[in-house]
């Protein structure tokens, strides 16, 4: 195969890796006057913005064009991390509130923009190859910006921190205008194609009024499956596993101050953690090669659900030092290996319920209910924050351990 060569999108995904403010997010906040529990209402605007902007940002896309469309989030990833670097020096939670709105915004303008770009200018063939291609340098400016932030942090502070990542948004910006256009033909022919695969179907029933009762009877058949209560369960569990992450995140850093241990070891433990989670593959590929197929996959799911909620139930109580850093290294691995299962089983689902020719639509309204899931859980999570941040991590593994318990029963 041809090796790829260095291009501009592969820088864009090393400079948005350079975020090195990462390991100390939540402190951004709390040091400027953010409470822990405004924090979490911050980023139920932010799921909302989300929630909201998806659909429109992807007509606006649609219009203008997918590289277009990528210079835009790039723009507004820049205002959101400009904003944050104001918010921070002025103190200001008005300005912490735009820059989630901002955030929103330009997270809704990269939603799978990025992907549709490569496939229109790679093809089926080269697709996946680029994609890992760019993914890898985006993993390497995260490696970068994490060992680098000790050294940023201990030389200038939060505000080096910040200012150091504004700086790589700029260049990441001016980077940005030099990605190639995809080709306009490229996408009218997508249009053109998906259009004629719908008259084909639809021939024998033809006109107008008919072509639009299919395309409402397809819709009815895509919310139809919230009648299924798997469908709850899926949008429920998937909303808890992102708010798991978002504890992860943002909270450890909380965890290690209330034990007393620096917060400069924060990048250690980030790679570290990075590090064990790259077991996730050979272990699923072992645990999941079993003679019992689908229902092994099911009892995998509970089991390894159970383990990922009674060890975020153990890290929010226990206070042993050494107990809380070995928690910190191996929650996400536990994490991703039932959220891995959980995905798995939800294509299964869309196959069951007869709408594997809408899988994108299906799967996209499935995860809007996952972000109106996520701004109640993150509300309340809000009102946790005033008992303390402990209580927020039982609540998560409680919630992993009831998963298990509801899918062992859903799925006989």
């Amino acid at each position: 195969m041809k090796k790829l060569k260095f291009d501009s999108y592969d820088g864009v995904c090393f400079l948005n890796g350079l975020v090195f403010f990462a390991p100390v997010a939540l402190l951004v906040r709390t040091q400027a006057g953010v409470s822990e529990h405004i924090f979490f209402l911050l980023q139920a605007l932010l799921s909302g913005v989300i929630f909201l902007g998806e659909i429109p940002t992807g007509f606006i896309t649609d219009k203008i064009g997918y590289r277009k469309s990528l210079i835009w989030a790039q723009v507004l990833l820049f205002g959101a991390r400009s904003l944050l670097l104001a918010a921070f020096v002025s103190r200001s939670l008005a300005l912490f509130v735009v820059e989630a709105v901002v955030e929103g915004i330009a997270a809704c303008f990269t939603s799978g923009t990025g992907s549709a770009y490569l496939y229109a200018l790679y093809g089926e063939n080269g697709y996946l190859a680029k994609t890992a291609h760019a993914g890898n340098f985006g993993t390497a400016g995260f490696i970068i910006s994490t060992v680098a932030y000790a050294g940023i942090y201990k030389i200038s502070g939060m505000e080096g921190l910040l200012i150091t990542t504004v700086v790589m948004d700029i260049i990441a910006v001016v980077c940005s205008f030099f990605l190639r256009s995809e080709s306009s033909k490229t996408i009218i022919a997508d249009r053109k194609e998906m259009r004629l695969q719908a008259d084909i179907r639809q021939q024998g029933n033809s006109g107008d009024t008919m072509q639009k009762k299919q395309e409402k009877d397809s819709i009815r058949q895509i919310l139809a499956i919230f009648k299924n209560k798997k469908a709850v369960l899926f949008v429920i569990s998937l909303a808890i596993f992102s708010i798991a992450w978002l504890l992860i995140n943002f909270f450890y850093v909380v965890k290690l101050e209330n034990c007393g241990l620096p917060v400069e070891w924060m990048s250690l433990i980030i790679l570290s953690y990075s590090a064990v989670q790259m077991l996730a593959e050979p272990i699923l590929g072992k645990l999941s090669d079993g003679k019992n197929g689908k229902s092994g996959r099911k009892k995998l799911l509970a089991v390894t659900a159970v383990t990922a909620g009674v060890a975020f139930l153990l890290f929010g109580v226990v206070k042993f030092r050494a107990a809380v850093l070995l928690l910190m290294l191996i929650l996400p691995l536990l994490l991703n290996l039932p959220e891995y299962l959980l995905m798995d089983l939800e294509n299964q689902f869309v196959d069951e319920t007869e709408c594997s020719s809408q899988r994108a639509a299906t799967l996209s309204v499935l995860n809007m209910g996952v972000n109106l899931v996520e701004i109640l859980t993150l509300s309340a999570s809000a009102f946790l924050m005033k008992i303390g941040i402990q209580w927020c991590f039982v609540f998560v593994g409680c919630f992993l351990m009831a998963i298990a318990l509801l899918f062992a029963r859903i799925q006989k």
